[in-house]
């Protein structure tokens, strides 16, 4: 009977440590790096994400080894459903309807996948990874976010598997917005 006790106590604690799904910063920036593992492609970029107000902003960072390539900005606002698309070099904007804005934060049904630490002694931190599935079991995202504050590391979202998968990576990000005229559509966009 000790030993059921004993047991049963051991599996509510471990039961008991499992986390809730944390609230990442709602207004943040930094760079990543998407691989589009369809297309064999990766990009990266600097973003700015304002939750609140359902807004991103990628700026391709442009790179030497990769000549003759276009470079773009792109501004997705929500309330307009639109994603305006500016070549950086001939200013050109394009206008793209948007489809529903996603954001980058844990689902409200996901799973606690585990957790795995970035780093080494002092200078590592622990992430917690967290995955969205549909109906029938199959995977359509998994995502890892800091423990401590909860800041989007990575993401796998599954369009139907691996080979036609995004993978993104997010680093260097700071709290808040270091200009918030990155906001305003720029003129270019503007005239018909």
């Amino acid at each position: 009977m000790i030993r059921i006790i004993a047991l049963s106590v051991c599996v509510a604690l471990a039961y008991g440590q499992v986390p809730e799904p944390c609230a990442t910063p709602p207004i943040w920036e930094g760079r990543a790096a998407a691989y589009d593992h369809g297309i064999g492609q990766e990009n990266r970029f600097r973003i700015s994400y304002d939750s609140v107000n359902k807004r991103r902003r990628m700026l391709d960072e442009i790179d030497a080894f990769t000549p003759g390539r276009a470079f773009y900005e792109y501004l997705e606002i929500a309330e307009e459903r639109r994603i305006y698309i500016i070549d950086q070099q001939t200013r050109h904007c394009t206008i793209r309807e948007d489809q529903e804005f996603r954001l980058y934060e844990i689902p409200a049904n996901a799973t606690f996948e585990g957790a795995y630490t970035i780093g080494t002694g002092m200078e590592g931190f622990e992430v917690h990874e967290w995955s969205e599935r549909v109906a029938g079991g199959r995977l359509t995202w998994i995502g890892g976010f800091a423990a401590h504050n909860c800041a989007p590391i990575s993401e796998v979202i599954f369009k139907t598997n691996i080979t036609n998968a995004i993978t993104n990576h997010f680093y260097d990000i700071t709290e808040g917005i270091s200009d918030p005229n990155i906001w305003i559509v720029p003129t270019v966009c503007r005239t018909p």
